[in-house]
């Protein structure tokens, strides 16, 4: 199996820490690694370096290759423009197919948190394990929910297909969008519905015949692409043809549309840090809900997350549910349970500020 680690994204709702000359997944949540280097050596139990891979945009090369050295030059996937996880997933798997005919892909974020990284890797293992009998099945990772979360799309189980290393293997019913509170509930309560963390495991060439038959714009400019690979035009051909593909969602483009779609229940402590508020639901915090990094001195703090990237003091006194992140350029603070506006923001921002 390969192993291809998305780092092509934005992560807007980060703000001011991710920029878009730097990313979340380039940032250290969690100890002295960034987001990326967790995701890297996540699987170092079950793959080799050469079965490791990087996929990211142009503008962040540098940033990926500084921050894991040992990574081949040929095991960076260079996507010229962002044209969203369609066209990413489908260029793994013709880059990958070509070097390796038939193989199989997890196709991985760089920007979770992961608690549970052992059982992570069984969990791999078991789609993997089961693609051998189902080898035209597109397997996901449904993260088992242990609250009712708004902020994620939701993935309905159906009935059992297969049991791979004892572990069962559900057909999707459904695909669901960001619930309400009152729905989000009901569906925590049932134990039919799991997060959709965006990871994949399938074979390469399963794909692209979906690809074929749900996207064929797209699978024309892949094939193109494939066309050149080895020859002294593979980097012109990539950089001329690939930003002209469909900007789309795979879960659109294909996931929602195929016959044969499954899923994997995955108790793993999963996050995928994607707010200022989440943090606290990951990370270690005090006996008062706060999370304070950086030179913070706090009275009477309730339920507030601080990140500092200077050595100023920043002192609380009598708050409750605040997220206050400083950077050399910019300072925001906004009620933590409000995190998910900072995209909002964002839009509004001049290009000197993203």
């Amino acid at each position: 199996m390969k192993f291809v680690i998305r780092a092509g994204g934005i992560g807007s709702r980060l703000w001011p820490y991710s920029r878009q000359s730097q990313p979340k997944q380039f940032h250290a949540f969690e100890g002295d690694m960034t987001m990326l280097q967790h995701a890297y050596h996540r699987v170092v139990t079950i793959a080799s370096g050469e079965d490791r891979y990087v996929s990211t945009g142009a503008a962040h090369d540098s940033l990926v290759r500084e921050q894991l050295p040992e990574l081949g030059d040929d095991h960076v996937i260079i996507e010229p423009a962002l044209r969203n996880t369609g066209p990413a997933v489908g260029l793994e798997c013709v880059l990958l197919e070509h070097h390796a005919p038939g193989c199989t892909i997890a196709s991985l974020g760089s920007d979770h948190h992961i608690g549970k990284p052992e059982e992570f890797c069984r969990l791999l293992l078991a789609a993997e394990e089961a693609l051998i009998e189902h080898p035209d099945t597109l397997i996901l990772v449904g993260v088992k929910p242990w609250c009712a979360e708004t902020a994620y799309g939701y993935i309905q189980k159906g009935g059992v297909i297969h049991e791979a290393n004892d572990e069962p293997i559900y057909a999707v019913e459904a695909f669901k969008e960001k619930p309400d509170v009152e729905t989000a509930q009901v569906w925590f309560e049932s134990g039919n519905y799991l997060w959709n963390s965006n990871m994949f495991v399938w074979r390469a060439d399963t794909l692209l015949r979906l690809f074929e038959r749900f996207e064929p714009e797209i699978y024309e400019g892949l094939m193109t692409i494939k066309a050149s690979l080895g020859t002294d035009d593979a980097d012109r051909v990539l950089s001329e043809v690939y930003p002209t593909l469909k900007e789309i969602p795979v879960d659109n483009a294909i996931l929602e549309k195929a016959e044969k779609v499954a899923v994997v229940e995955a108790d793993i402590d999963w996050s995928d840090i994607g707010s200022w508020g989440a943090m606290s639901d990951v990370l270690p915090t005090d006996s008062d809900d706060n999370l304070l990094n950086g030179n913070v001195i706090s009275i009477d703090a309730k339920n507030t997350t601080v990140y500092s990237q200077t050595d100023k003091l920043i002192a609380l006194v009598g708050v409750d549910n605040l997220a206050i992140v400083e950077t050399e350029d910019a300072l925001l603070i906004l009620p933590r349970d409000e995190s998910q506006r900072v995209r909002d923001l964002v839009d509004k921002l001049s290009d000197g500020y993203k």
